[in-house]
């Protein structure tokens, strides 16, 4: 599944990285929101690293979703 690890490697280790992605998105969600929510009072300030980061956020947490949705409704016809 993941080409750029070690096939030597135990399953559970090549598949880590899969695991940690819903964990991250929701720091990047959380944490840019924090940095909009600070950045609100200072005009000097551009929030467009945040709101970037809530994107990328919110696309490591939907689009997994999503796959993982699919597959099992096509397994599911299947």
């Amino acid at each position: 599944m993941m080409p750029v690890l070690a096939f030597f490697l135990p399953s559970s280790v090549r598949l880590l990285p899969v695991y940690l992605i819903g964990p991250v998105g929701t720091g990047a969600v959380i944490s840019g929101l924090v940095a909009l929510h600070r950045m609100r009072d200072r005009n000097d300030v551009d929030p467009s690293r945040a709101r970037t980061g809530i994107a990328l956020g919110t696309a490591a947490i939907v689009l997994p979703l999503v796959v993982l949705l699919w597959v099992m409704w096509e397994l599911s016809q299947a």
